[in-house]
């Protein structure tokens, strides 16, 4: 039976003739080409809205065109500072009519990049990496040679040449323990889980550089990866004959842990012993005794990887929407963003100075 007209999908032919412009321009359109007149693409997508026209997607790809989406590869979803990145991210893609495909490394450099590869054999319009490799890996930067956008945030990609948006870590770090110190404090501990992370080993960079500053001993404690670890690491340094005055956190998780292993000793927070941890969280403030924090913050984080990504993308579009290869002579961007010391009531001590860190585009 002959298929009546009005269930008929319209062609980007059919667009072309009644905006009166030429295939390409369509196209050029439908890709947010840059290049096009704002008249023109009124006209353009006033005949798609017209004719009820809607781009194929798989009809794109088979034509070497990427897809309408982006991938993004964080360490862990359940972690609500990545959360926050990802839906950050979400948000800004819908807004420029992208797709979001996200995933959790669980921390593993080599799933990470095995993850990288099969969404670049989607055809992905870039990706965005929260990496969990300390090393890099080869296999990331053929991705980028093939002429795939690749940025890098909260870490940067060992061995690739890429654009990163990261926080002054070491810095915060800084300035918590001197903060402390400030205050009389002299036997601070710190407590984390991996110093193989990046951003964990230069917030240790930064205490233990303070500390040494003042010709105080760090006392370091790595691998508090649960809340019985951190108990037992309480038990541990409240039984020493000096015991530390002063704790410093080295992520969120690890603060709220330590509140709590604190709380079921009956240590008093701050009276016995001090706490600042590195990452604010909503319930910073909501929690007794508020914790004091060095603040980071995830959404702008995003927002700026986002930018860099975005830019990468519009740069590397033909005028038809296909792949181009990537310019490796283009310096990669580095932005750094600050970070800011909020007191609250677990250092147990009015701010005599308070740091926020400028941007370093």
């Amino acid at each position: 039976m002959k298929r009546r007209d009005e269930d008929r999908v319209p062609t980007i032919r059919e667009v072309a003739k009644v905006a009166q412009v030429g295939v390409m321009t369509v196209s050029r359109v439908i890709n947010n080409h840059p290049s096009v007149k704002a008249t023109t693409r009124k006209k353009v997508l006033a005949a798609i809205a017209a004719l009820g026209y809607q781009q194929n997607e798989a009809a794109r790809l088979l034509k070497g065109h990427r897809a309408r989406m982006i991938g993004l590869i964080v360490p862990d979803l359940s972690d609500i500072f990545f959360a926050t990145c990802a839906h950050t991210v979400q948000h800004i893609a819908r807004a420029h009519d992208l797709m979001t495909l996200v995933v959790a490394s669980e921390r593993d450099a080599d799933l990470e990049v095995k993850q990288a590869e099969l969404m670049a054999s989607r055809m992905v319009s870039g990706l965005l990496i929260v990496t969990s490799s300390k090393e890099g890996d080869e296999r990331l930067r053929r991705l980028q040679v093939s002429g795939l956008p690749i940025v890098a945030f909260d870490r940067p990609l060992a061995g690739l040449e890429s654009d990163s948006v990261i926080v002054e870590n070491r810095a915060g770090a800084e300035d918590a323990v001197e903060h402390l110190i400030a205050h009389g404090h002299k036997r601070i501990a710190c407590a984390g889980y991996d110093q193989e992370v990046y951003t964990i080993n230069e917030r240790i960079r930064g205490y233990k550089y303070r500390m040494q500053m003042e010709k105080l001993k760090p006392q370091v404690c790595l691998g508090l990866l649960t809340l019985d670890d951190v108990r037992r690491w309480i038990n541990q340094i409240l039984a020493a004959k000096n015991p530390p005055t002063a704790i410093f956190a080295l992520n969120h998780r690890t603060s709220v842990y330590v509140l709590e292993a604190l709380t079921e000793r009956n240590i008093k927070i701050p009276n016995q012993i001090a706490l600042i941890g590195f990452d604010d969280f909503d319930l910073s403030n909501v929690i007794r005794p508020a914790l004091t924090t060095v603040a980071q913050a995830p959404v702008e984080l995003a927002r700026r990887a986002m930018s860099l990504l975005l830019q990468r993308i519009r740069g590397l579009e033909s005028q038809d929407g296909s792949l181009k290869k990537a310019d490796q002579d283009q310096t990669p961007a580095k932005i750094v963003l600050p970070t800011r010391l909020i007191i609250r009531d677990s250092c147990g001590a009015h701010p005599i100075r308070s740091h926020t860190r400028k941007h370093q585009d």
